[in-house]
């Protein structure tokens, strides 16, 4: 019998393999980040991360599913993408000059890897939920901090929610959570426009929370009136007799339109409701009149809420979809739902006593930290800047 030979290849070197993975990933993020800066980083976090906690936080497991699915780990790609968006996110409004010198700059640098560290410890609730493309090529902002954050809070709000489904106002929480989960995702696709009217109903919802959490009785006064809804919209088209007397019987009688009535009527069971509101007590600004004179929550967060209220009414009409200055769309849907989901994830926690960490990280100090950075920028917005961005 014949024998056969067989000749051993030598394995791959992978220092040249790391060089070729820099070479790429150098080519993949041009014209998002200077390539040295992207690798000098990268490397960096990868050496204080250590390859122990690297394996934790990537899957780097071979399985059936990963060959049929090609579900595989790219550690150093969603890295990068990390490094990226907090870069981006850091460097919005400044002029050229100082991106580079905070790239040369040791504590910039040291903040960087810092920080990119802190999104690779939250990646289970985080990027390893997100697209590998998106639907319209532009900025990746769920990568950029505040938007991840809160992507990462909504993740342990339904975690907390599947736990336990028996908690106090558990449609208000559910309703956020989808409003938002659905805002990030469009956010994440550069589906600017659809976004806005997403946020709107969360700020509804939100408000609708705030009220029931002061006074625990009125949730159910809600819960029947969406009942009469669901009746008269989805069924009937008839209003329910229940409905037609309390209508009928309604505390502000100036007050004609029954469908204001419909999706309102719930607070004449609020105490001393109309005692405080006299103007369009049937709607989403008498019940933020009322929260600002009860003090419930920080009158400047229910006037920022109520100017975005209003200025998502062009959207959600669908008059306005594509933007002009895709940043700017950025900057109002986070600060939106940092207020909501901030605020609902402490009540959240409150209610299910638990801890607000995830991972072992602060997620309130986190996004309370980013959203500072975010709306100082937000506050410098204006065409020149608009335009200087969008064309250096």
């Amino acid at each position: 019998m014949k024998s056969h030979s067989f000749t051993s290849l030598p394995l791959p070197d992978p220092k040249i393999i790391a060089e070729r993975n820099d070479i790429t990933l150098k080519q993949l993020f041009k014209g998002k980040i200077r390539g040295q800066f992207l690798i000098s980083i990268k490397n960096r976090v990868m050496v204080e991360l250590g390859i122990e906690n690297l394996m934790k936080y990537y899957d780097f497991h071979w399985s059936e599913d990963k060959l049929v699915t090609g579900a595989g780990e790219a550690s150093e790609y969603d890295i990068c993408w990390m490094i990226t968006g907090i870069h981006k996110a850091h460097s919005i409004f400044l002029p050229d000059a100082a991106i580079r010198k905070n790239e040369k700059n040791e504590a910039y640098r040291q903040r960087m890897i810092s920080e990119t560290i802190e999104k690779i410890k939250l990646r289970p609730y985080g990027s390893i939920y997100f697209r590998k493309k998106q639907l319209l090529q532009g900025e990746n902002f769920l990568y950029y901090p505040l938007p991840y954050g809160l992507f990462t809070t909504l993740v342990k709000m339904s975690e907390l929610l599947s736990a336990n489904n028996k908690m106090h106002y558990i449609q208000f929480y559910y309703s956020i959570l989808h409003n938002g989960f659905s805002a990030l995702s469009l956010m994440e696709d550069n589906l600017l426009g659809g976004a806005y009217p997403l946020c709107r109903g969360a700020i509804e919802i939100y408000l609708k929370l705030l009220i029931s959490n002061s006074q625990s009785e009125l949730y159910k006064w809600h819960e029947k009136f969406t009942t009469f809804e669901i009746k008269q919209s989805c069924c009937t088209q008839i209003y329910p007799e229940e409905f037609d007397i309390l209508f009928e019987n309604r505390i502000c009688k100036n007050a004609k339109n029954k469908v204001d009535y419909l999706h309102f009527g719930w607070v004449d069971f609020i105490n001393g409701y109309h005692d405080v509101v006299k103007k369009f007590p049937y709607s989403v600004y008498g019940i933020i009149t009322y929260l600002k004179n009860k003090k419930i929550c920080k009158i400047s967060e229910l006037e920022e809420l109520e100017h975005f209220y209003k200025s998502c009414h062009i959207y959600t009409h669908g008059n306005t979809q594509i933007v002009k200055y895709p940043i700017l769309h950025y900057f109002e849907i986070s600060i939106m739902l940092y207020y909501i989901i901030r605020n609902t994830f402490l009540l959240l926690c409150k209610e299910n006593e638990t801890k607000i960490a995830i991972n072992e990280l602060d997620i309130i100090a986190l996004i309370d930290r980013d959203f500072e950075i975010l709306y100082k920028q937000y506050s410098k917005r204006s065409t020149k800047n608009f335009e200087n961005y969008y064309n250096r």
